[in-house]
Order: structure tokens, then C-alpha cells, then sequence
């Protein structure tokens, strides 16, 4: 009698984004969708059982600091593990894109940067918080914001990382997106 032999079969999509070369920057929202497998990584979602699955299914992963994902050694160890993960389902780490999403303040000067981060600051201050959400935050002039991003893309290891703008600063996204 003939016995199947099952083998580990990738299906091959072409929505999927390919993993860019040298870090990218992109504001959300601006990104056109691709079709592609997402998953979220946020605090609640950091468990062994859904970074696997990430890692076997996912075409693009999106990390989110949280408590649980405070600095950017936190985001590089997620990364590492990520990567790991990928090997040992057998894929490649071409075939995953990792997003890292950043809260972003758009400043007029370094002055005005320098003052709106001591804002945040003074306001976490009285917040009580477990950790400390404006040290993630990107704070910069318009023509900085995408190398600081750029930046922090090379030091955590994603490919790309997608700026979430605060308030104001949203009337900058479309500068932001075009680069």
C-alpha cells in the first residue's frame, strides 16, 4: 500500500511585501495595505504561543512598545527572538518584514523639541506609570524625524519603522510619507 508523504508546502503569495534592504521609515496610516498576513505585537500579545505563530504565518509583524516592550534593547531582544523563531519553522527571515510602530512629535526647532519632551516628561511624571511612554517617542523637527527614525530602525533590527504622529504633527504626514 502506498503511503503519502506530507512535506512542508509554503504557498507563495504575490501581495507579500518584500523586506526592504536598509531600513525604511513610513507614517501610519500612508502605507498602502497589501494584502499581506499581519500580526500586532503589543503587551497582551507577547506570548510564546502567538510569537510562534507570528513567526511561522506572518508576512509582517507590527511591534508596539508597551510595558512590556519599554526600551529599544527590549524591542532588539523581541527581534532576536523573532528571528529565531523564524529559523526553526523553516523559513526565511527575507520572508518576514518587521515593523516597529513609534509615536512621533513633529517640532518646529531643537529648542521646541527640547521643550516638548521635558512637557511629556513633567505630565508621566504625575502619571504614576509602570514605565516611561515618551522615552520611545520620537521628538524632532520635520527634516530630522525620518533620519532619527531611520536610526532606530538600524539599532532595534526591523526593517521599518512606522511613525504613529501625535496631534498636531499629523498635518505632517504627507510630507513625512512622500520622504
Amino acid at each position: 500500500m502506498a503511503q503519502h508523504v506530507l512535506a512542508p508546502v509554503r504557498a507563495t503569495r504575490t501581495t507579500r511585501p518584500a523586506r526592504p534592504a536598509a531600513p525604511t521609515v513610513e507614517v501610519v496610516g500612508h502605507a498602502p495595505r497589501t494584502g499581506a498576513t499581519e500580526f500586532r505585537l503589543a503587551a497582551d500579545a507577547l506570548d510564546p504561543t502567538t510569537l510562534a505563530l507570528a513567526a511561522a504565518r506572518a508576512d509582517v509583524v507590527r511591534i508596539v512598545h508597551s510595558a512590556a516592550l519599554p526600551t529599544v534593547a527590549a524591542v532588539r531582544a523581541l527581534v532576536s527572538v523573532l528571528e529565531d523563531e523564524v529559523r526553526a519553522v523553516g523559513r526565511d527571515r527575507d520572508d518576514l518584514r518587521l515593523v516597529l510602530e513609534v509615536e512621533a512629535v513633529v517640532a518646529a526647532d531643537a529648542a521646541d523639541a527640547a521643550r516638548r519632551r521635558t512637557s511629556v516628561a513633567y505630565a508621566e511624571a504625575f502619571a504614576a506609570l509602570t514605565w516611561s511612554p515618551s522615552s520611545t517617542w520620537l521628538v524632532a523637527p520635520v527634516g530630522r524625524l525620518t533620519q532619527d527614525a531611520a536610526a532606530l530602525a538600524a539599532r532595534t533590527g526591523v526593517d521599518t519603522v512606522a511613525l504613529a504622529l501625535v496631534g498636531g504633527s499629523r498635518h505632517h504626514a504627507a510630507a513625512i510619507a512622500a520622504g
